[in-house]
């Protein structure tokens, strides 16, 4: 009996070792991608982009941008995004004055259900303001986007460290299955490309390790929720396809007014007919519940420029850095003046 417990022991030593060896190594890796793919599609440490802010200062006037891949600035360099460069125009109007900082809380498909959540993770930044830079992610009613991609992270949901080593070797597959179209892959989009056996077992590799990263995880994730939690949620007035976009813009300007924060609810540069549908129903929406409230502001920036004028998207979507230059001008006097 003695020899039996013995060997128990040991194989829960050996098993528990190489556990620890395992996380330390990916936390080892994970903090080399972070530093290597922050400039330009990563994010850091605390999972969000840009460089890890420091304890708000006297005098300073903190911003929490919210949105999908456009806010995110998907295809160009993390200065080059909306938050940023508004930021430095911020800045730069008021030089010696107060100081400006925005923290860029975009993510990739991530539409106005994530808001809630996103601006609730984050509310140890003690931001001033919420921008929410909202539409595209949501124009697929009936479908309804509930992609919260912070809360797919056990680690993230229990100490807010953001993992980037799943995501980086996860894209890095999806691109060689999709021929190079990130997006077509996070879409789940059909394409007509076939990757050789050489892309193949690429692509099979790193899914390999991401399943083995995942796989630890989860073992981590025992310990707290992996699913974000709900709200009960009040019809609006908006039309039916836009009925649940329109309650999650509520939700998170209700949640943001609740813990004393300003909000700038704001359109993007239009994309089709259906956008300006939803916009339309959405401004109404916030007419209807805030037009009083001087701490709400609304800015329509959907004619802003074309979204076919690749100087400005060079997609048809995503911005390019002088369309997100443009977007940003937009928005300075809208944020001098709610936070004077």
């Amino acid at each position: 009996m003695a020899n039996v417990r013995r060997k128990l022991l040991l194989g829960l030593s050996v098993s528990l070792f190489v556990t620890v060896a395992l996380f330390t190594t990916l936390l080892a890796v994970d903090v080399y991608l972070h530093h290597r793919h922050e400039m330009n599609a990563g994010l850091n440490i605390w999972g969000y982009r840009g460089t890890v802010l420091d304890s708000k200062q006297d005098g300073e006037h903190r911003i929490a941008v919210v949105g999908g891949s456009t806010a995110f600035g998907y295809g160009v360099a993390w200065p080059e995004a909306i938050p940023a460069l508004l930021q430095q125009k911020l800045n730069d109007v008021e030089p010696g004055g107060a100081t400006y900082t925005a923290a860029n809380l975009g993510y990739n498909n991530e539409g106005a259900y994530s808001y809630t959540y996103t601006l609730r993770d984050y509310a140890y930044l003690d931001y001033d303001l919420a921008i929410l830079y909202t539409g595209y992610n949501d124009l697929g009613a009936p479908d309804r986007n509930t992609r919260v991609y912070r809360h797919e992270s056990p680690v993230f949901t229990l100490t807010g460290y953001m993992p980037i080593f799943p995501l980086i070797f996860s894209e890095k597959a999806m691109v060689l299955r999709y021929g190079g179209d990130l997006e077509a892959a996070y879409r789940g989009k059909k394409t007509v490309f076939k990757p050789d056996s050489g892309d193949r077992f690429s692509a099979a590799a790193l899914e390999t390790a991401v399943s083995v990263s995942k796989s630890l995880e989860r073992q981590l994730g025992r310990l707290t929720t992996t699913k974000p939690d709900d709200f009960s949620v009040q019809p609006t007035k908006c039309i039916e396809g836009w009925q649940f976009y329109c309650q999650r813009i509520k939700l998170a300007v209700d949640q943001l007014l609740a813990e004393g924060k300003l909000v700038i609810v704001v359109t993007q540069p239009y994309v089709s007919d259906g956008h300006v549908e939803q916009q339309s129903n959405m401004a109404a929406m916030l007419n209807r519940s805030y037009g009083d409230n001087g701490n709400v502001r609304y800015v329509n920036l959907g004619e802003a420029f074309s979204l076919d004028d690749r100087e400005f998207a060079w997609d048809g979507v995503h911005l390019t850095a002088v369309g997100n230059d443009v977007v940003a001008a937009g928005l300075v006097e809208p944020v001098q003046s709610i936070l004077r």
